[in-house]
């Protein structure tokens, strides 16, 4: 069974408006989409100037992103699981197997 990590949860209360909870997860969600759309924009923008426009964006919205991360971390309000050795040695060997298909 996979251990959970996660500090202490603030508890909130359940209303039917959004709680500080609710916010801080919808807003980290619509943040890494806007990281990811960003990165997404970088490969494909052909202009330098743009280029480094949405370079720029992406610096600050990945180091938002990051500080909402740390606040739903820190709130108990996000949890990681530890992945089961068997698990990580499993896709070791996936990513070998890939790696030598690649070397061929």
């Amino acid at each position: 069974m996979a251990t959970k990590i996660a500090c202490d949860k603030v508890e909130v209360e359940a209303i039917r408006e959004m709680n500080d909870r609710d916010l801080i997860v919808d807003l980290l969600s619509s943040e890494k989409a806007i990281t990811t759309n960003t990165a997404i924009a970088l490969t494909e923008v052909s202009n330098d100037k743009l280029h480094n426009t949405i370079l720029d964006f992406f610096d600050t919205v990945k180091d938002i992103q990051a500080e909402t991360y740390e606040i739903a971390w820190n709130f108990g309000w996000y949890t990681l699981e530890e992945s089961e050795v068997s698990k990580i040695k499993q896709k070791e060997k996936d990513l070998q197997t890939k790696l030598d298909e690649l070397s061929n």
